[in-house]
C-alpha cells in the first residue's frame, strides 16, 4: 500500500514506533474496522503500529508547519534574529516564544489533527479502491461468462475461462473456485465460499444470483444480465457523482494555485501600506510554498478520489 503524504521513511517510522506499541494496541480499541481495511489494502503494517506512524508522520507534518510560522514570524518582523537562532537552537526558547505567542500553535494543532485523521481514514479509501478494481473488471468478466453459456457451455467451463481471460482480481476469484471444485467440492458450495470472502457487493450479488439460479433451476443468463445492468448504472452514477464533487476541488486547486498567489499577494502588498504588515520576499516564497504543498495535496486527494473504471 502506498501511504501518500508520509514524509518520515518507513523504516525509521517503524524503529520510532517500537517504544509505542503498547500506546498503539490500546488506540487499535478505538478503531475496530480499521484493521480489516489495512489487510484488504496490502499494508505491511499492524493495526496499533500503523496507527503510531501515523502519529508520527501527522507530528512531522506539524512540525513543518511550525518552522513556516516562525519563518513568516520573522519576515513579518515579529521576531528578531536572536530570537530565531535561540528558538531553533533551544527548545526552552521555542516554548517560551509560543507560550507568548500562542497564535502560533493554531496552525500546526490544526495540521496534527486534519492529517492524523487523514491517515485513519487512508486503508479505508485504498480498500474501497480495491473493491472498485473488482467491479471496475467484473462487467466484462461477467459480460464473457454470460456469453459463453448463451453459447452453450458449462458454468464451469466458463468460469474456468474466466479465471484463464485476466481480469484482475476477478479472475483470481473464479480461479479458487475452480480448484476448489476441481478437489471435489460441490459447485454451489464453492460459490458460497466466494460469496463470503470477497467485499465487493455486486460480485457477492452475482454469486448469489448464480446460486439462487443454480438451486433453482432457473435461467443463469437472465440473473447474470440483470446485474450487468445494475453495474453499468452504478459505474455510470459513480462518475456523475465525481464530476460534481469534482467542481469544488476546481475551486480551491485556483484558489491555490491562482486566487491566493496573484490576488493575495497583490492585496496583501496594498494592506501592508496601511497596516504596517511586513512583506518582503521570505513571506512571498514562504506564502508560495505553503500553496505549492496545497496543490500537490489537492491533486493527490483529487487523484485518489478519481472512480476506477477500465478503459
Amino acid at each position: 500500500m502506498r501511504m501518500i503524504f508520509f514524509i518520515v521513511p518507513s523504516g525509521l517510522a517503524a524503529w520510532l514506533a517500537r517504544p509505542f506499541r503498547g500506546l498503539g494496541e490500546r488506540l487499535a480499541e478505538g478503531f475496530p474496522g480499521l484493521g480489516y481495511d489495512l489487510k484488504l489494502a496490502g499494508s505491511e503494517y499492524g493495526l496499533g503500529e500503523y496507527l503510531i506512524i501515523s502519529l508520527i508522520n501527522a507530528f512531522a507534518w506539524a512540525v513543518l508547519m511550525l518552522l513556516l510560522v516562525f519563518v513568516l514570524f520573522f519576515t513579518r518582523g515579529m521576531m528578531t534574529p536572536v530570537e530565531t537562532v535561540l528558538a531553533f537552537a533551544s527548545p526552552d526558547a521555542m516554548l517560551a516564544f509560543l507560550v507568548r505567542q500562542k497564535v502560533a500553535l493554531l496552525p500546526p494543532a490544526v495540521t496534527f489533527v486534519l492529517l492524523a485523521v487523514f491517515f485513519t481514514r487512508y486503508p479505508r479509501i485504498i480498500a474501497g479502491k480495491i473493491v472498485e478494481a473488482v467491479d471496475r473488471d467484473l462487467i466484462y468478466a461477467l459480460k464473457d461468462l454470460m456469453l459463453q453459456i448463451n453459447s452453450g457451455v458449462s458454468l464451469f467451463n466458463a468460469m474456468r475461462n474466466v479465471s484463464r481471460s485476466g481480469y484482475g482480481n476477478v479472475s483470481d476469484e473464479f480461479a479458487k473456485v475452480v480448484q476448489d471444485i476441481s478437489t471435489g467440492e460441490g459447485q454451489d458450495k464453492a460459490l458460497e465460499k466466494m460469496a463470503l470472502r470477497t467485499e465487493s457487493e455486486f460480485l457477492r450479488r452475482t454469486i448469489w444470483q448464480i446460486v439462487t439460479a443454480l438451486k433453482a433451476g432457473a435461467s443463469l443468463q437472465g440473473a447474470l444480465y440483470s446485474v450487468v445492468q445494475a453495474l453499468h448504472q452504478y459505474q455510470s452514477q459513480n462518475v456523475k457523482s465525481y464530476i460534481q464533487e469534482l467542481n469544488l476541488w476546481i475551486l480551491l486547486y485556483i484558489m491555490a494555485s491562482v486566487a491566493i498567489p496573484s490576488l493575495g499577494v497583490t492585496l496583501l502588498v496594498v494592506l501592508s501600506t496601511f497596516g504596517g504588515i511586513g512583506v518582503n520576499e521570505w513571506f512571498i516564497i514562504s506564502l508560495l510554498s505553503a500553496c505549492f504543498v496545497s496543490q500537490v495535496m489537492l491533486i493527490e486527494f483529487i487523484k485518489i478520489r478519481r472512480p476506477v473504471l477500465r478503459v
